[in-house]
């Protein structure tokens, strides 16, 4: 009576997926850093986009069957969805790695780079995905004005304070 039981018990353990907490990093222009994302103007229209990532931190021994996988790429949504999606490639001096984009400047302020880093090994999630939203890296202070376009006033209401009771005398008379 017990075995099929068991054998149910032994089915669903093994049958589930393995998985790892992600951890999601907004990048500011403070946690980048100076050389963390350069900008250069190719023309009145056009800006270079380098985001420069150190490699020094990598993990130094990894098992040859999960390697560590490091993978960029752009995304530009438009208002009715994502307008592109594409994988960028590094290239390699020293310890850095330099992701190079060029971007038409109306598409960057709505673009963002994501950078995810992840030991390939089966599970689902885990590693780290650091998103850089472009707009903050043109204009710095666009979080604060984004801010404070969104508070919204409230309306407390109207107190009639002379339908209050007045306070007890504290201090009794002599």
């Amino acid at each position: 009576m017990l075995q099929p039981l068991f054998f149910a018990f032994v089915f669903a353990c093994f049958t589930q997926t393995a998985s790892a907490i992600t951890l999601h990093v907004d990048v500011t222009p403070e946690l980048a850093g100076s050389k963390g994302v350069t900008m250069q103007a190719l023309d009145k229209n056009t800006t270079r986009f380098t985001i420069c990532v150190s490699t020094k931190a990598d993990p130094a021994v990894v098992d040859p069957r999960f390697p560590f996988i490091r993978t960029g790429r752009l995304e530009v949504e438009g208002e009715q969805g994502p307008l592109l999606r594409c994988r960028i490639q590094p290239t390699e001096a020293g310890h850095d790695l330099f992701y190079t984009f060029d971007l038409e400047n109306e598409h960057a302020k709505i673009s963002r780079f994501v950078l995810v880093e992840q030991i390939a090994n089966g599970q689902v999630g885990g590693g780290k995905v650091f998103s850089y939203r472009l707009i903050d890296f043109i204009d710095p202070d666009y979080r604060a004005k984004e801010f404070l376009q969104n508070l919204q006033p409230v309306k407390l209401p109207e107190i009639d304070f002379s339908k209050l009771p007045l306070p007890p005398d504290t201090n009794p008379s002599k």
